[in-house]
């Protein structure tokens, strides 16, 4: 009698992944000890000797939670005694842009490629299932992310494959108990902080509810159909740089300017990359500007992009590199009309202000909060200059848009993705000037019952304000002129700057 169907689902799709693999070759499962990777090292136990392959695991402790490292010892026993010859925990840091959400995944898939090169694995499997890619499009559509995005998670990338992305959480589920597996929950799984749980628990069941079942399997397969249609499009941008790329680097407007804008965008994002702009921080916005280069050319000035570099049309190329002191000289000096606070001075009060709030803060820990964007510099910053000890979080806001002045009008872009209750919360900010924004957002965090409250600002323009606000730590009171730099934009652009400067009407006018 052979295996209830379940078991038998799982171990066909795990069979059907490492068929191909060559006999002596080890495969490793991602094992966390939930029920989609345990469910998954189960049927890897069993498949692999089938196929004369060597069968391992690897956990990784991320170090989340007070017990991480007794559940890391707990799957390394579960999978010992599914016969897997090879067990180890690998424990990393999780820390970076982008919320503990995307930290932990960096983390996680940094330390199972290195483990597979360290071992000598050809494979290592993943537990995803069919519900995981649908929560990943969803997230997707929310975010506005481009075809790469909605076409979801694939079956194989390197080293990495997912058999379990046609099966469901509940097929997992059913597979543990029926071979008498213990399944862990892991608790952020249910922490409606974060994105994914909320998709999980409130989005995708009001979908199903409303539009009938079936939402979950059909965005899986919306994935499948995007990733070859997006596969497609990769294929033939990558034909298109090499027919646009010069013997130094640079690319051929003309070639470029008669491609498909799905083609052409793609070729420069490949570009930029290729350049050395690190493709987390390389978004829309910067691929649009180098594009402007190409299909709206006016003699615009040079792209400032992620990673220091820049982008310029230069006698029918598009060159991106490191910036020339040419180049430098165009994005710095033609559109600042001067400097209103040097980098020197920014540096300085800095030091101040941490000298300030260690004092303040003496024996308590600070969760320092972000607006994002305009506040990524500052905060970076000053948290390497204080010496109490601090967290961090983001919230990000917007009453701009492309304006030149707050609208009042706050929208929240991106949440905090922890509980304050009970903390002492420092609020980091770039520039206050109405504070229509700022007093909304205070409020907001007020109400979710933290210790204590505070402002730090670098800028505050008081001839600007239109409400009554206490910053307890402000760095340089300013004009009420539109400045850029050290994190503050026009549009998008500026940020990088290492100083803040009057950016001339110009730029903004008409």
């Amino acid at each position: 009698m052979g295996p209830v169907p379940v078991v038998a689902a799982i171990r066909r799709a795990v069979r059907e992944q490492i068929d191909d693999l060559e006999p002596g070759a080890l495969v490793l499962a991602a094992c966390s000890g939930g029920a989609d990777s345990l469910a998954l090292a189960a049927a890897l136990a069993v498949e692999a000797p089938r196929r004369r392959l060597l069968a391992g695991a690897i956990t990784v402790d991320h170090g989340l939670t007070a017990d991480s490292a007794q559940q890391a010892a707990r799957v390394l026993t579960q999978v010992r005694e599914l016969g897997l010859v090879v067990a180890e925990s690998v424990r990393v840091t999780v820390a970076g842009p982008g919320g503990p959400e995307a930290a932990a995944r960096r983390a996680r898939y940094a330390a199972l490629e290195s483990a597979a090169v360290r071992l000598g694995a050809v494979a290592v499997l993943l537990g995803h299932t069919r519900d995981d890619q649908a929560e990943t499009v969803l997230l997707g559509l929310a975010r506005g992310a481009g075809a790469r995005s909605l076409a979801g998670m694939p079956t194989r990338r390197g080293p990495l494959r997912r058999p379990l992305l046609e099966l469901s959480r509940a097929t997992t589920v059913a597979a543990c108990a029926a071979e008498g597996l213990q399944a862990w929950f892991d608790p952020h799984n249910g922490d409606p902080a974060y994105a994914r749980v909320r998709v999980r628990q409130r989005a995708l069941p009001v979908l199903e509810e409303t539009l009938g079942p079936g939402v979950t399997a059909a965005l899986a397969r919306t994935a499948d159909l995007l990733r070859a249609d997006a596969d497609a499009l990769d294929a033939i941008a990558a034909d298109a740089h090499r027919q646009a790329l010069a013997v130094d680097g640079s690319l051929d407007v003309a070639v470029l300017a008669r491609l498909p804008t799905a083609v052409r965008t793609r070729v420069l994002r490949a570009a930029a990359l290729a350049a050395g702009s690190p493709g987390g921080a390389l978004s829309a916005v910067h691929v649009s500007a180098l594009d402007a280069l190409v299909t709206d050319w006016h003699g615009q000035q040079a792209v400032a992009l992620p990673g220091s570099l820049a982008g310029v049309r230069r006698s029918g190329r598009l060159h991106i590199s490191e910036p020339t002191g040419r180049e430098l000289g165009l994005f710095y000096e033609a559109d600042i009309s001067s400097v209103v606070v040097s980098a020197e001075q920014i540096q300085d009060k800095l030091e101040e202000l941490a000298a300030a709030i260690d004092a303040d803060y003496a024996g308590r820990e600070v969760l320092l909060v972000g607006v994002l964007k305009g506040a990524v510099m500052v905060m970076a910053d000053l948290a390497r200059k204080l010496t109490v000890p601090v967290t961090m979080d983001f919230m990000a806001v917007s009453s701009y848009g492309s304006a030149t002045s707050s609208s009042g009008v706050v929208r929240i872009l991106k949440d905090l993705d922890r509980d304050i209750a009970g903390q002492h919360v420092l609020i980091v900010e770039d520039i206050i000037d109405s504070g229509l924004t700022l007093s909304w957002l205070l409020r907001n965090v007020r109400s979710r019952g933290p210790a204590s409250v505070e402002i730090c600002a670098l800028l505050r323009k008081r001839e600007a304000a239109q409400t009554d606000l206490d910053i307890r730590y402000v760095g340089f009171d300013i004009p009420s002129e539109f400045v850029v730099g050290y994190g503050l934009d026009y549009a998008e652009r500026y940020r990088t700057l290492p100083f803040v400067g009057l950016l001339r009407p110009h730029v903004y006018a008409g």
